[in-house]
């Protein structure tokens, strides 16, 4: 979710790739993450938790899950985001969620 926030925050500002945590990611990388994303909900996958308990990949785990790395992003903000282009780290994390819900519930 990280990655899918930070590519498209450099989409939102001019970018058509961006070098992150020092791998050149692009739209090929954007379409291969967020279906991964939308088939964990879609197919119910469990992982463990951080207490080790079964967690369920739904739609309020993604949302909670993007929220906390829209707050880590903003926290401790990347070399490829400067401080303007951080004020578009809210609308790129609303796009990409948006995209993996429209993902979840279109045919696979």
């Amino acid at each position: 979710m990280r990655t899918v926030i930070r590519y498209r925050n450099g989409v939102l500002n001019g970018k058509g790739a961006s070098l992150l945590d020092g791998y050149m990611e692009d739209l090929a990388t954007d379409r291969i993450y967020r279906p991964m994303i939308a088939q964990r909900v879609l197919h119910k996958v469990k992982v463990a938790g951080d207490d080790g308990k079964p967690l369920e990949h739904s739609s309020a785990l993604i949302t909670r899950l993007f929220d906390e790395e829209l707050a880590k992003i903003q926290k401790d903000l990347p070399a490829e985001i400067d401080r303007k282009s951080a004020a578009t780290l809210p609308e790129a994390r609303r796009i990409a969620e948006r995209l993996i819900v429209e993902v979840q519930h279109s045919p696979v």
